[in-house]
């Protein structure tokens, strides 16, 4: 079966891409060039350009052509509890990293809001919703450098663990909110996480200023004290920014700083 028109072309521009020939901020040829290098329509060209945006490899503007995208370096980031690392609302480590490689500064923008007990989030956390006064509290915080967002994270807690407590405060919780949910009586024990992705939303586009072809890792995780649920997390982020790092049993320093700096990407 014949491969189509647009494929062909794309394939061809991918192989120009990754062989050197137009480096990461060059301009491709314009649709008029590709059309007569080819032998084509402008229709096809512009899927065959689409293909390529589609996957992340080209940003494409219209009135100034398109433009082959430059590779961000993603940042790791610990996922996995070890002793000596900061709560994982914090990512302490991870934002010192990136204050190193960002033009932008640093920065967090909190929120904290209650919610009615509903739906999933109310059987995670396994909360009555018929129960009077039961509730959820949300603590958002938003990764930003500059005016970007780079990472969205949502922690929700029970109502009746959360009501009255340093949780409830819309600002950064310095000794982080594993700490203050121990002193609470509620020191966590376990967890289980899932890391999924989905394309985003128009709005989530617009939110992380994500180009197209781009998905966004979603990171769960539920947090157990015993057999109590204690806090449900979910972060999301793009995918071209993050890589997540899990580590089991004894991690030296070293080690772990080691693991820190690893990425797919040559330097």
């Amino acid at each position: 079966m014949m491969e189509p028109r647009h494929l062909v072309i794309a394939r061809a521009l991918l192989s120009e891409i990754d062989g050197g020939r137009y480096e990461p901020g060059d301009s491709l040829p314009t649709e008029e060039q590709l059309m007569a290098s080819y032998g084509t329509s402008r229709n096809t060209v512009r899927r065959a350009l689409q293909e390529l945006a589609n996957r992340g490899r080209i940003d494409i503007k219209q009135g100034s052509g398109s433009t082959v995208r430059r590779p961000r370096r993603p940042i790791v980031h610990v996922a996995s509890s070890i002793e000596g690392i900061p709560d994982d609302e914090r990512y302490a480590r991870y934002v010192e990293r990136m204050s190193k490689e960002q033009t932008e500064e640093p920065r967090l923008r909190f929120q904290a809001r209650r919610g009615p007990a509903g739906g999933r989030i109310a059987r995670l956390l396994r909360i009555d919703p018929n129960r009077p006064g039961a509730f959820v509290l949300c603590r958002r915080c938003d990764r930003m450098f500059g005016a970007r967002l780079w990472e969205r994270q949502l922690s929700y807690y029970p109502g009746h663990i959360a009501e009255g407590s340093e949780l409830e405060t819309p600002e950064d919780i310095p000794t982080g909110t594993k700490e203050v949910l121990a002193a609470m009586g509620y020191p966590q024990t376990r967890h289980w996480d899932v890391i999924r992705a989905e394309m985003p939303s128009i709005k989530d586009s617009d939110r992380f200023g994500m180009g197209p072809g781009i998905p966004l890792l979603v990171h769960e995780r539920l947090a157990f004290s015993g057999d109590t649920p204690i806090r449900y997390t979910v972060t999301r982020m793009p995918a071209d920014r993050h890589h997540l790092m899990y580590v089991e049993g004894d991690t030296s320093e070293d080690d772990l700083l080691d693991a820190l700096q690893a990425n797919t990407y040559d330097d």
